[in-house]
């Protein structure tokens, strides 16, 4: 058997016609007219079974192949603007869906063909095991897991922050830009897909990185992205990119501050509970913080998680988030068994049942932010 360049087992994704409908959100005509026009090589469901039917069958490398064709022609919308708009998915409280939003919103986001870049910003790694990584194996261990060289992150954001971090004044680009760093960008689901910037134990090091450093810590990633927009980060070609998706640390950190202040936009995933509240309100001050010094206010949205509605205490807190009802997303996350355990597959849920609820609420959600993106990125290029 083949070595994987993931340690999930992608060759298992196979849909259908209407599964492959669903995550690309086009009628059965119309995904039938991009397969017959688009020059995509698709499989057909008896090169692998005889018996069966010659209909074709969708992976999600050829959706995502698929998703930017369907750009590159001009049927979908696109960012007018110059750079791309960095969405930060962050709340001070764990277990409210952070990950899982920054994860689905990623993956819909590509379906709609944006090209997305998630960065993960927590130790925990959640981030980069949801797109298919192990943070914690090393080199030699990787023929016993049955995985490629590619499968390993030795990489982190931290490789690029660090050296960014050493010159106290704005580095010109000859010492800001690093020798390339092998293997940073991961694309799990290929070069049309969306790519990530994984995590692994040795990111834990950035915290002390930004705490010592001089000047504004807390404009340090906003300066970093823009130097690297400008093309004097080679190791970070964000110009390729139309939205950066930064997963935080579920605590008040200088990791989490400092990506807040390269924000366009804050996600912050709400479960319906009064802790998360209380962690709401506590990253509102965040922001109003940054704000106060810096004059820099991303615009925020607030996702209700774990939705029961038959639950009282749902009620209860309904009531409570209502007073931010010109923050609220229009749709709600219901609570769903399918998130932890698609955790345990290395995979988005969304790849794995494109069906389900929980996809369905998840792709709502990303048109919302979709419409969001376009509208900064149309601002930021006047």
């Amino acid at each position: 058997m083949d070595a994987r360049s993931t340690y999930a087992h992608t060759d298992n994704l196979k849909y259908r016609l209407r599964q492959a409908c669903q995550l690309l959100g086009v009628t059965d005509n119309t995904l039938r007219t991009y397969a017959d026009n688009a020059g995509i090589q698709i499989k057909r469901a008896n090169e692998s079974n005889p018996r069966a039917v010659a209909s074709r069958v969708f992976e999600p490398d050829t959706l995502f192949q698929l998703a930017q064709w369907r750009r590159a022609q001009g049927w979908s919308k696109a960012p007018a603007g110059q750079g791309p708009v960095i969405i930060v998915v962050d709340v001070v409280k764990g277990g409210t869906g952070k990950t899982t939003t920054a994860v689905e919103t990623a993956v819909h986001l590509q379906f709609m063909g944006l090209r997305v870049l998630a960065i993960d910003l927590d130790v925990q790694a959640n981030l980069t095991q949801a797109f298919g990584y192990e943070a914690d194996i090393l080199d030699d261990e990787i023929a016993s897991y049955g995985v490629t060289q590619e499968a390993v992150i030795n990489s982190t954001i931290d490789n690029l922050v660090t050296p960014f971090l050493q010159t106290s004044t704005r580095p010109s680009p000859s010492a800001s830009d690093n020798s390339k760093i092998e293997g940073l960008i991961k694309k799990p689901f290929g070069e049309a897909g969306p790519h990530l910037i994984g995590a692994n134990i040795d990111l834990a090091n950035m915290e002390t990185h930004i705490a010592n450093s001089k000047g504004p810590r807390e404009m340090c990633l906003r300066n970093l992205f823009d130097a690297a927009t400008r093309g004097e980060i080679s190791s970070l070609p964000l110009s390729n990119y139309d939205v950066v998706i930064l997963d935080c640390p579920p605590n008040v950190s200088f990791t989490s501050t400092a990506a807040l202040g390269a924000a366009d936009l804050v996600i912050a995933p709400v479960r319906m509970d009064a802790f998360a509240i209380k962690g709401l309100i506590r990253l509102m001050g965040e922001i109003e913080s940054i704000d106060a010094t810096y004059k820099v206010r991303p615009e925020l949205v607030i996702l209700p998680t774990h939705y029961a509605p038959q639950i009282a205490r749902i009620g209860r807190m309904q009531a409570k988030i209502n007073q931010y009802k010109d923050l609220l997303a229009p749709n709600v996350i219901s609570a769903s068994e399918d998130f932890p355990k698609s955790l345990d597959q290395y995979l988005p849920l969304s790849l794995q049942r494109p069906s389900c609820t929980a996809t369905s609420e998840y792709r709502m959600f990303a048109e919302f932010i979709q419409g969001k993106v376009l509208s900064i990125s149309a601002k930021k290029g006047k």
